[in-house]
């Protein structure tokens, strides 16, 4: 195959593509072979200018899907992580926001368990609260029958499910149910194009953050939306009952 024959395919492929994954190496073999492959170079303005007007974009058609944070929080730390999750979702920033979130119903949790030990002994610490793993927490509040058993049921099967695995970057583990319809492969020697079918991102490295981004951008909503109702439900009291 010409260099010719082959800068045609990939520019075909390219056409429907967000991203090419290539070795370095066929990379450097490419730019000798004649391709017109080159770095390409744009300054802090120039990006930050073209980062801004796609965030805009977006985030438009968005906003109006962020869930509002219960009036009668009156806890500063509940509402400045709320302020740095509404910054995020607003700029879609689709991973980050979820983390925050599980951060946030993480916190909402601790704070209506010491809320809960401050009516017993109002001497009670933070610190006893602080140490306790989310687990422990959802646990304490059951056992206090704050939540129901249903209840302790959805938020432990978030904390596996979700929290746990944003929270460490468990990527391979948030990509599992993922599937790839079609993922095009050439061969830059022969010009060969395979179409592989039904593709598990799990089984491509290279392809987890593009799989997880795909992830966070459909589920941000759905994640986002399930924190900040545990955090109303938890911590949203008249004002005179307010605490932190």
């Amino acid at each position: 195959m010409t260099t010719d024959d082959l800068k045609a395919k990939l520019d075909e492929l390219v056409k429907n593509s967000d991203m090419i994954v290539s070795s370095p190496e066929t990379v450097e073999r490419l730019k000798k072979q004649g391709l017109p492959i080159k770095s390409t170079f744009e300054t802090y303005e120039e990006y930050l200018n073209k980062l801004f007007n796609k965030k805009r974009t977006q985030s438009s058609s968005l906003v109006k899907d962020l869930p509002r944070l219960g009036e009668n929080i009156a806890n500063t730390t509940i509402q400045a992580l709320y302020e740095e999750i509404k910054e995020s979702f607003v700029l879609v920033i689709p991973g980050a926001c979820i983390t925050l979130s599980t951060i946030l119903l993480e916190l909402a949790l601790k704070y209506r368990l010491y809320r809960e030990r401050v009516n017993s002994d109002p001497n009670s610490p933070w610190e006893y609260i602080e140490k306790m793993d989310m687990t422990a927490t959802i646990n304490e509040l059951h056992k206090k029958k704050t939540i129901s058993k249903e209840e302790k049921s959805k938020l432990d099967n978030f904390n596996d499910e979700i929290r746990n695995p944003y929270i460490h970057y468990n990527i391979k583990r948030l990509i599992k149910d993922m599937l790839l319809e079609e993922l095009p492969e050439v061969n830059t020697v022969t010009g060969e194009l395979t179409i592989h079918n039904n593709v598990n991102p799990q089984d491509y490295p290279a392809l987890w953050f593009s799989a997880k981004r795909v992830l966070d951008e459909k589920t941000i909503i759905s994640k986002v939306k399930f924190c900040i109702h545990w955090a109303n439900r938890l911590l949203d009291f008249p004002k005179k009952q307010q605490y932190g």
